[in-house]
């Protein structure tokens, strides 16, 4: 009985975790000109350049992604939110003049 704690534990995680489960509002920010969903990232950087910054993992903007999102930050530009599985693919872009490039 001393493993019950621990697999209610290991259910309660794995529940939480969703695959692919890319939440965004996609009308929060315009789409970057040029950049749209469903783009390889070697389109985006043939376009934009390399980005100013990456992040992966739970991003803390305005919008959540989850573990498995690659973000590429572009100074004066915007954000391009790319599928971190195997895909490699833009799922949205977001213009945004204000942003840093730094995560």
């Amino acid at each position: 009985m001393r493993l019950a704690p621990l697999a209610l534990g290991l259910l309660a995680l794995a529940a939480c975790q969703s695959p692919n489960a890319i939440v965004y509002d996609p009308g929060s920010f315009e789409p970057i000109a040029g950049i749209e969903a469903g783009q390889s990232a070697d389109d985006v950087s043939k376009k934009l350049g390399p980005p100013d910054a990456r992040a992966t993992g739970w991003w803390s903007g305005t919008n959540r992604f989850d573990q498995n999102s690659i973000v590429w930050y572009y100074k004066d530009k915007g954000r391009v939110v790319i599928d971190g599985y195997v895909s490699r693919t833009v799922v949205t872009s977001e213009a945004d003049v204000s942003e840093d490039g730094r995560p």
